[in-house]
């Protein structure tokens, strides 16, 4: 789609420089978060602009404004490899993008690069846990049950179950293995995917294509530079705009929601140091801190010659829903009783098969793609007839993963973190290209997360054991309890940095997502996540904004009341004007 094909997009790069747009809400990032809140006020009264710092596409030039300095995880340690973060085939060079960079600075955001892994938070996820101090949230998982509901329609997600639960909604189901359910249980996670085509992951640049509504516009390459509130510090009023070619705009807009992700939420709000020394909602020096991730890691490995009947447990199992096939990813969790039993983190193990270079259905895909070794593909996959009927019969009939010949399976983890206040995100003293401090990234990995992982691991060994499975091969550090030897990497999930609470000491926003004292500044996204389980953060950003989206409706209708109850016969003051670019010569302080 052209950037000016009528869809309500602007290019601040064409624009008029020293512009003023007005908006009722303006929206910083075009991402998840930012683009579930837009679809749900389209077609409404309030007048939107979505400001997105890329375009449509990906685009190198403004990746680079993702640079951080990193002064902590992950650490290089002499004799102890990168796990990295575990993706393969096309999406592998993702794997070298340094640690709290892998951000897409354009419509759509993350999707870009996701592989559509969902998953609910479970219900300890919110409980205040005695083990964990600052754990929490002042919202519970049972009120948020029909946002998670209408987030998995937007996701085209199957049934939200991810425990037990769905072994009876499954076509063929895995067996009971009689795990000791006190310890270790079955966890399982589903994919979004798009309508039209059912194996690419759900691209959130379709809901931009989509919104042709009257009140929306999106700014495209416009990098938010400061958000500016009134001289109390009590209420927002604009936002100073900047393209990497120097156009500058103002926006005013009555009502802001900050949805850059977990680093740029923080940045911008420590940045914008014009009126509060220490940043916007920063008055208790929270902004910033607590910083989470999901540390992931390989515990676990079966070789080629033992994989067979792990992997017949723990793979892919289908339903159908709504008409549709959905299927499902088979792991492994801690129990909510061993957690407070022996003061632990919810973690997380799931299967990944490294396939071999004879797997007949990946040979079919290259040829379906247009392979460059037809013949050698070809051949493999004549080889294959017993296999691929096999596969047929499983997919069509059973609704099973495709059986695959593969070198080994591992299962990879990822472990939820402690609220740490001294894992953070602070200004650096260098700046980027647009005269803006970077981002400096300390985030700590500590005791508690290995702990964690070690337990899941042995309680899998132990398990697979009793149910005459074949023995994992642990990782080493695991075997020689050699915390120092583990290594972990980032997954992009960055979380907690603005987190959500009652308590302005211990968080920045409210149970609505509101900063703290600060009229009409909102944030959406996982920097609001108190704790951020163990599960991938989409579903709950996406359960969350529609939330948000409630409520900025809700309050738009109040508002309007008011004016309309202080107006002669119940008349709105002031004309409802279009969204649009208003001249305004030199603005002040641009």
């Amino acid at each position: 789609m052209a950037e000016d094909d009528g869809m309500g997009v602007r290019d601040l790069r064409t624009a008029a420089k020293d512009t003023l747009f007005h908006a009722d809400v303006a929206i910083i990032g075009a991402g998840p978060a930012g683009l579930a809140i837009a679809r749900e006020l389209a077609h409404s009264k309030i007048r939107v602009l979505i400001v997105e710092s890329g375009g449509f596409d990906f685009e190198q030039d403004a990746q680079s404004l993702n640079r951080v300095e990193n002064i902590g995880e992950p650490r290089r340690r002499d004799g102890v490899v990168s796990p990295g973060r575990g993706y393969d085939g096309s999406l592998a060079w993702l794997n070298d993008i340094p640690a709290f960079e892998l951000r897409n600075r354009c419509v759509g955001g993350s999707s870009h690069t996701w592989v559509g892994k969902c998953a609910a938070f479970d219900k300890i996820d919110f409980e205040r846990r005695s083990w964990l101090p600052g754990s929490g949230w002042p919202v519970t998982r049972d009120s948020l049950e029909p946002f998670f509901d209408r987030a998995g329609d937007l996701l085209n997600l199957g049934p939200n179950l991810y425990d037990a639960r769905l072994r009876d909604h499954l076509r063929s189901p895995p067996e009971d293995l009689q795990f000791d359910q006190t310890k270790l249980r079955s966890f399982f996670w589903q994919f979004s995917h798009q309508s039209a085509v059912k194996r690419e992951p759900f691209r959130f640049v379709e809901i931009a294509r989509s919104l042709n509504a009257p009140n929306i516009e999106i700014l495209t390459h416009a990098t938010v530079t400061r958000i500016n509130v009134e001289p109390s510090g009590r209420a927002v009023t604009s936002l100073e705009v900047r393209s990497l070619t120097d156009h500058r705009v103002l926006v005013q807009a009555r009502t802001i929601v900050l949805c850059s992700g977990g680093v740029e939420n923080a940045r911008l709000l420590l940045s914008s140091n014009a009126v509060m020394p220490h940043g916007i909602g920063n008055g208790r020096d929270v902004v910033g801190r607590y910083l989470a991730d999901h540390p992931r890691t390989v515990i676990a490995r079966f070789p080629r010659s033992t994989l067979e009947p792990v992997a017949r447990q723990f793979g892919f199992f289908g339903l159908t829903h709504k008409g549709n096939t959905h299927f499902y990813l088979h792991g492994l969790a801690l129990s909510a009783d061993i957690q407070a039993r022996e003061g632990l983190l919810n973690c997380a193990a799931y299967p990944v098969q490294t396939l071999s270079s004879d797997d007949p259905w990946a040979a079919l895909k290259r040829m379906a793609r247009g392979s460059r070794t037809p013949g050698r593909d070809l051949l493999t996959v004549l080889r294959s007839p017993a296999m691929l009927a096999r596969g047929l019969y499983e997919r069509q009939v059973l609704q099973r993963g495709l059986p695959r010949k593969s070198d080994e399976l591992r299962f990879d983890v990822m472990v939820e973190q402690p609220p740490n206040p001294d894992s953070r995100v602070t200004l650096s003293p260098s700046t980027g290209r647009l005269g803006i401090p970077m981002a400096r990234v300390d985030w700590r990995i500590g005791s508690l997360e290995r702990q964690s992982v070690k337990r899941l691991a042995r309680l899998m060994q132990s398990e697979f054991k009793t149910a005459a499975l074949p023995e994992p091969r642990l990782a080493d550090w695991i075997l020689a309890d050699d915390d120092e030897a583990g290594a972990f990497m980032d997954m992009a999930h960055p979380s907690g940095t603005t987190r959500m609470g009652d308590d302005p000491a211990t968080s920045v926003v409210d149970a609505d997502g509101m900063v703290h004292g600060v009229e009409g500044l909102f944030i959406a996204g996982s920097s609001v996540f108190p704790t951020a389980g163990h599960a991938n953060p989409t579903l709950m950003i996406v359960t969350l904004a529609l939330r948000l989206a409630d409520h900025l409706k809700r309050r738009s209708a109040s508002a309007e009341t008011i004016v309309r109850a202080g107006m002669p016969n119940g008349q709105a003051g002031g004309e409802i004007l279009p969204l649009a670019a208003i001249p305004d010569g030199k603005i002040r302080g641009l």
